[in-house]
Formats: structure tokens, C-alpha cells, sequence
């Protein structure tokens, strides 16, 4: 049940939600005119956030679910993802519009499929994951994972930088494990074969310091309830490899850089990561 609390937070907020129709839905009462969105300050109850997103006509093909944790935690972090994921589908469908006027003898629908879980959170600080697929044409559609940070008192973003005294020479350190942990995924995924010096050399030209602290990064659970066990980089197919290859999940262990946490940070980790089950593996 929404709070007064809750409700305030959301009208706070000043952003819209866009509201978009099941497939082939007409909005009743609107001219051609209508955007479909709905001013977030008249929003009075969670209820009114939707928590699952349908669109199925001749262009798009689009689902999208969400944590129900976030909009009962977190009202104002369950707003941002409810409208980001309803900005990506409205720019497919835009998309997928001009692509079949200009090539319609080999335009299909596009596919995009969305879920957002709650992976870990401690203090005031939450960790999401996103698993995001898409198809807009050719041999096979791509999956990545949106990785994402937040303060869910303020609802406000939040990087893996704001978490270090100094980033970039913390992450600099944990360079030899990341590519070390790159190479090693890589040989398994080769059944074996290959050598650890060769896709750990080919790692290093791919990803550095600043790849991860501007990449897909977000706090992993811990062996010890209610902590961050450390973070995790996500690479999706053909970022550090073929597509057969799949994706990428590169974990460091809080106890790589503890000691560089900026001190009001240093209780939310502990522990050991803990293991994260992922759409796409």
C-alpha cells in the first residue's frame, strides 16, 4: 500500500510516466494529438505506476516487467526505470516505424523485452540489473544488462565512482584481476582451449580503468545478508567478444578495495560475493 511518504516523494519528482496502450488499444477520448503521457505530480498511489508494459502490433513487439520490491521500497527509483524503459520502447517504435516505410519488403516487427530486479541493496544504497533484449532486424537479436546504482531515500542515480576516495586509481588496481577473470571466462567458454596469457593480453586492450568506471557496473550481494559483496562489470555480446561468446560478467570482491572506500561507505560491504542468477547465462 502506498504511503503519504511514498506519494510525496513521487510528486517531487517533477518527471512524466508514459502510459503506453495494450496492442492496437486506442486511447478513448484523445485526439491524434495525445502523447499518452500523464503528469507525474497527479500521481496519488503507487497503483497508478504500471508494473508491467504490453505493446503488440504490426511494428513492436514489447514486454517489460519490473521488481515489485522497487515500487514498494523505492517508489521514486521504481518512476525512473518505469520511464526509461517506456523511452526505449517509444524510440523503437519510432524506429521500427521509418524502417519499414523505407524497406518494407524486408522490415519485421521489432522485439524488445525488459526486466528489472532488485539484485542487492544495503543502508540507503540499491543495486539494479536490468536484462534487456532486442531484435530490430538481421540473423539474431542482442541481449546487455543495464546496470544501475541509487540512493532509494532520495531516489537520486549513483556511479561506482561516488564510492572511492580516489576511482581511478582504485580501479586501476584491480585491472590484472578484471582481465585475469576476462581471460579465464573466455577459456572456459572455448571449452578449454586457448591460453590464459593470450586472451588476458587481448582483455587489457579492450577494457581499462575508465571503460569500468563509464561501463555497465553495479554492488553484487554478499555471503553476509544486508552487505555488498563487491561489484560487478557486465560486458554483452561482441563487447570483448563474438556473439557466440555471450555475455560477460566480471565480479571484484569487496576485499579488493575495502580500504578505499570512502569511510561513510565502508559498513554497506562485507562478506564474500554472492552468486546472481542472470537471464541470457
Amino acid at each position: 500500500m502506498a504511503t503519504l511518504a511514498g506519494a510525496l516523494l513521487l510528486a517531487g519528482c517533477q518527471k512524466k510516466v508514459r502510459e503506453l496502450p495494450d496492442a492496437g488499444e486506442a486511447v478513448a477520448g484523445q485526439g491524434d494529438d495525445y502523447d499518452g503521457s500523464v503528469d507525474v505530480t497527479a500521481i496519488e498511489t503507487l497503483a497508478d505506476l504500471p508494473r508491467e508494459i504490453l505493446v503488440d502490433d504490426e511494428y513492436l513487439k514489447a514486454e517489460v516487467t519490473f521488481d515489485e520490491g522497487l515500487f514498494q521500497k523505492a517508489p521514486a527509483i521504481a518512476m525512473d526505470v518505469v520511464d526509461s524503459a517506456q523511452i526505449r520502447i517509444e524510440a523503437m517504435l519510432a524506429d521500427a516505424k521509418a524502417y519499414k516505410e523505407a524497406d518494407p519488403d524486408y522490415f519485421r516487427p521489432y522485439v524488445v523485452r525488459v526486466q528489472w530486479n532488485v539484485v542487492a541493496e544495503a543502508g540507503n544504497v540499491m543495486s539494479l540489473e536490468g536484462f534487456i533484449y532486442t531484435f530490430t532486424g538481421g540473423a539474431h537479436g542482442n541481449y546487455m544488462t543495464d546496470a544501475r546504482l541509487y540512493d532509494s531515500q532520495t531516489g537520486q542515480p549513483m556511479r561506482l565512482s561516488n564510492f572511492f576516495l580516489q576511482p581511478q586509481a582504485t580501479i586501476r588496481e584491480h585491472m590484472n584481476l578484471v582481465w585475469q577473470e576476462i581471460a579465464e571466462q573466455k577459456q572456459r567458454k572455448a571449452g578449454g582451449s586457448g591460453q590464459l596469457e593470450t586472451f588476458a593480453a587481448e582483455a587489457a586492450e579492450l577494457v581499462n580503468a575508465d571503460s569500468i568506471l563509464a561501463g555497465e557496473v553495479n554492488f553484487v550481494p554478499s555471503t553476509v545478508p544486508g552487505k555488498f559483496g563487491g561489484y560487478v562489470v557486465h560486458f554483452a555480446p561482441y563487447d570483448i567478444g563474438a556473439y557466440a561468446e555471450g555475455a560477460y560478467h566480471i565480479t571484484v570482491p569487496q576485499s579488493a578495495f575495502r580500504d578505499k572506500l570512502k569511510p561513510e561507505y565502508l559498513n554497506l560491504f562485507d562478506g564474500q560475493p554472492a552468486p546472481v542468477e542472470r537471464m541470457g547465462d
